[in-house]
């Protein structure tokens, strides 16, 4: 299986922060943990998790 990539300004934020990862699954959950952590967002909306599975790609 191919990696995926994901890079946190894909989706609108000001952000370097990006990922390497072995699914988009994978990716999602690293996600939820940035967005709290970086951003100081609860969680991501349905409208951000559909523009970060939008923004991933093969690494």
């Amino acid at each position: 299986m191919t990696d995926v990539r994901f890079e946190c300004r894909s989706v609108g934020f000001e952000c370097e922060w990006a990922l390497r990862a072995p699914s988009s699954e994978e990716i999602l959950r690293r996600m939820r943990d940035h967005v709290r952590c970086a951003h100081s967002l609860p969680d991501l909306s349905h409208d951000l998790e559909a523009r970060v599975s939008s923004a991933v790609h093969p690494a």
